[in-house]
């Protein structure tokens, strides 16, 4: 059986499963999507009408979405109404739908997704829009030697630190109590 030194065994119970489980950023990097331009993914429901079906295409050149987003409305109270709520920049579609479908409220339904263009399910990691870019580019690696990105899947905050605690704590600053490591160095 192989042994551990003693400091490597203590290190390892110390950090939060989510940091031992962290990818490189050089895997992360793979596994992200682009972050130039989004796309809508309009769920059609009856109703939704034609000019419904024109405003939800017609967001992404009207408003700065960032995804992973989604709209949610009430079937008897359509498109067009105060209670139809959106949830954006979330790390993952299914925190986006769950969000926007509980900010709706009862009954609601997720009516369009926004999504980084040339989107594929399946996915095993996923971040938001601005953390993707974060990951892929120079503040990753100016974050210091340590390098981690914290990230907050039931909020979509993130934070970037010289090392996981730093991270952490950048990403809980915005009052998010579920932030863990994500991407290390």
């Amino acid at each position: 059986m192989p042994r551990l030194p003693l400091a490597a065994l203590a290190l390892s119970l110390a950090l939060p499963a989510s940091a031992q489980e962290a990818l490189d950023q050089d895997a992360a990097k793979a596994q992200l999507f682009g972050t130039r331009s989004v796309q809508v993914a309009i769920t059609a429901h009856p109703f939704l009408s034609e000019a419904d079906i024109g405003t939800l295409r017609a967001l992404p050149g009207v408003a700065q979405l960032k995804y992973y987003g989604a709209m949610a409305a009430h079937p008897s109270e359509g498109l067009q109404s105060e209670r139809t709520r959106g949830a954006f920049n979330f790390h993952s579609i299914d925190a986006a739908r769950a969000a926007a479908v509980a900010a709706c409220g009862q009954g609601c339904v997720v009516v369009a997704e926004i999504l980084p263009r040339g989107y594929e399910a399946g996915r095993s990691f996923t971040l938001n829009q601005d953390a993707s870019k974060a990951v892929a580019g120079r503040d990753f690696r100016r974050a210091g030697q340590n390098a981690a990105l914290a990230i907050s899947r039931s909020t979509g905050a993130w934070g970037l630190g010289d090392g996981p605690q730093a991270a952490i704590a950048t990403c809980a600053a915005g009052g998010a109590s579920d932030c863990e490591v994500a991407v290390s160095r």
